[in-house]
């Protein structure tokens, strides 16, 4: 298949993956807001975010090795690519052993990450063990998912995930309903994550019957670049769940679980909003990796500036529209104010998540031109500014301190470092050019969401009608001013032009 037939087959998928996954976990979460409490809700968010930081051992083995696999695959080099998932394979048996170490050294310690006392009735160390051993059944078959990323079949495991997880929730809501147990509960978790593991392996191995067997032992030149990029991205990596594996674990150890549980609400729904990234740029980073390695730079340059943009437009609009919705979805969502932070707060989540979203098509360029090496030190900056800074704010402003430290830790590191080391090392171009629009599309997003926010707030809250109005209303015109705004620019004028591209070449290929 083509690029563009492989991006339309994953992102079909990719979206029935998200959308079923968003309704089922909305009403999973409701479930267990009204069944077990908020405190539940912040044992998740807490373990969940430890589980991310003590996954930083893998450092970034699975990226590098995956993308040396893009030429290979482009090339039809079956036994390089059968040497690669070999190593693939036993880097992946090093870090299940070393999760599984880390994990239980850091067990006597739970109540140093909990302020306060915990009064849900349940036992903290078990559920955490069963957390561990969801989380290492998850690297049994990260060799498999490696290969069908390379070979642009992204799809496949997308359908497999999607399936697992009707099954997986529906039962699970059903075990809140009857039972109320939440043992139980993560129990299901942990053999739905086995069963997809096993149908990933059977699926990969039916498809790439080739690569199975004995494997050569890999060259020593792409060895040696292996082990630069694992190098690099172990920086990131660590970077990186200091950033992002850290607010929840100084949200409960400053302010407790109670606070973290109403948190995570909201992060809910930022979560679910940077899934839809995640499955837009999954959908595109085998193909871009495949352009990289066969397309002109400057033929590369043009699309990622069509792509930028697109995703500066989808960035602005969704952003307006959570400075907007955010405070009546979550009244209306959890029964009242009881859940609800304050309106500071929510503008302060709105900023973070446009800063960080607003570099998603350059981190999906960077990685694929395999740039790790070049902006190593880009999130230990990053990540020593976000816990200093949220760690003193924190105490002193509370909640709002600690999001101030991620937004903050944005603006210094990546928001400048990431984009310039594509600009200067791949597109050979100044990287004015990109934060000058940078700024340009931050000052019109502000403006956006003002307008938008006073004129719904003449729309009062109370009821489903009225958030559907203000939803109506924030929604169209918001997307009036946007087109009104960039209707006239190059850019759009190009990124409608590549549209009918695409949809032609798939017309005329069906």
């Amino acid at each position: 298949m083509t690029r563009t037939e492989n991006v339309k087959k994953i992102l079909f998928f990719n979206i029935i993956k998200f959308a079923t996954q968003m309704v089922l976990q909305f009403v999973l979460r409701t479930a267990l807001i009204y069944i077990m409490g908020a405190e539940y809700l912040g044992l998740n968010g807490l373990f969940t975010n430890i589980f991310s930081f003590l996954s930083l051992t893998e450092l970034g083995i699975g990226t590098a090795i995956a993308f040396s696999m893009y030429k290979p695959v482009a090339d039809g080099d079956t036994e390089k690519v059968k040497s690669l998932q070999a190593l693939y394979k036993k880097f992946y048996k090093i870090i299940t052993i070393a999760v599984t170490v880390m994990g239980l050294i850091v067990l006597p310690f739970l109540d140093v990450f909990i302020s306060g006392d915990v009064s849900v009735d349940i036992n903290i160390y078990w559920l955490y063990v069963m957390y561990l051993v969801n989380t290492i059944v998850g690297y049994f078959s990260a060799d498999k998912r490696a290969i069908l990323y390379a070979n642009q079949r992204a799809d496949i495991e997308n359908k497999i995930k999607t399936i697992s997880l009707i099954f997986m929730n529906i039962i699970q809501i059903a075990i809140l309903f009857i039972f109320k147990n939440y043992y139980l509960f993560f129990t299901v978790n942990i053999i739905f994550s086995i069963i997809e593991c096993l149908l990933i392996n059977i699926k990969a191995k039916k498809m790439y019957p080739e690569l199975e067997g004995k494997a050569e032992k890999l060259d020593s030149s792409t060895r040696k670049e292996i082990y630069k990029n694992v190098a690099a991205l172990s920086i990131h990596r660590v970077g990186g769940a200091l950033i992002y594996s850290t607010d929840n674990i100084i949200i409960s150890s400053i302010m407790g679980i109670t606070l973290l549980g109403v948190y995570s609400n909201y992060y809910l729904i930022i979560t679910t909003l940077i899934s839809i990234y995640t499955l837009l740029a999954n959908a595109i980073t085998s193909s871009i990796g495949n352009m990289i390695a066969s397309e002109s730079k400057e033929y590369v340059y043009s699309k990622f500036q069509l792509i930028n943009f697109a995703f500066s437009m989808f960035t602005a609009f969704t952003t307006v529209c959570m400075v907007v919705l955010f405070q009546p979805f979550i009244k209306l969502w959890t029964g009242g104010g009881k859940y609800l932070l304050e309106f500071s707060t929510v503008i302060l989540l709105c900023v973070s998540f446009y800063i960080v979203r607003m570099r998603q098509a350059v981190i999906v360029f960077k990685d694929s031109a395999g740039l790790y090496w070049y902006n190593k030190i880009s999130p230990i900056i990053e990540a020593s500014v976000n816990i200093i800074v949220s760690i003193f704010l924190g105490k002193i402003i509370g909640i709002n301190g600690v999001i101030l430290g991620t937004i903050i830790s944005a603006i210094v590191a990546p928001t400048v470092l990431e984009p310039k080391v594509l600009y200067k090392h791949y597109f050979n171009k100044s990287v004015w050019l990109y934060l000058k629009q940078f700024i340009i599309d931050a000052v019109i997003t502000c403006l956006i969401a003002v307008v938008c926010l006073s004129i719904c707030s003449f729309i009062p809250d109370g009821g489903i009608l009225m958030l559907m109005a203000k939803f109506a209303v924030c929604i169209t015109l918001s997307l009036i001013l946007l087109l009104i705004v960039y209707l006239p620019t190059k850019n759009f004028k190009n990124l409608i032009k590549w549209i009918r591209e695409i949809k032609m070449t798939l017309t005329n290929k069906k």
